[in-house]
């Protein structure tokens, strides 16, 4: 086997190399697209339950200040109603004496 022999097997072991490697890059690149899109979901569908769970939030908050409203105006109930039992119960004293 002479060197141009040589040099001709070396080059197409090389093309072999480089054929290879392209099919290898073009699945990398076909991998790399189908894991952005599932990142461009992943992000989305995270952007979504985020807003979701901002929305529940202000609701819950909306609910707890109308309960916290609720229980101050019961207080204030309970309050009136112990004071108007206290004057009945003054009165029930007066009169026993």
């Amino acid at each position: 086997m002479n060197a141009l022999e040589k040099l001709k097997e070396k080059v197409e072991s090389w093309k072999a190399k480089i054929r290879e490697l392209q099919e290898r890059n073009e699945t990398l690149e076909s991998e790399k697209a189908t894991l952005a899109e599932e990142l461009r979901q992943c992000r989305e569908g995270g952007a979504q339950e985020l807003e979701s769970l901002r929305n529940e939030t202000e609701s819950l908050k909306a609910q707890l200040v109308a309960g916290e409203e609720r229980i101050e105006a019961l207080k204030a109930e309970l309050d009136a109603k112990d004071a108007e039992i206290e004057a009945i119960i003054a009165k029930v004293e007066a009169l026993l004496e």
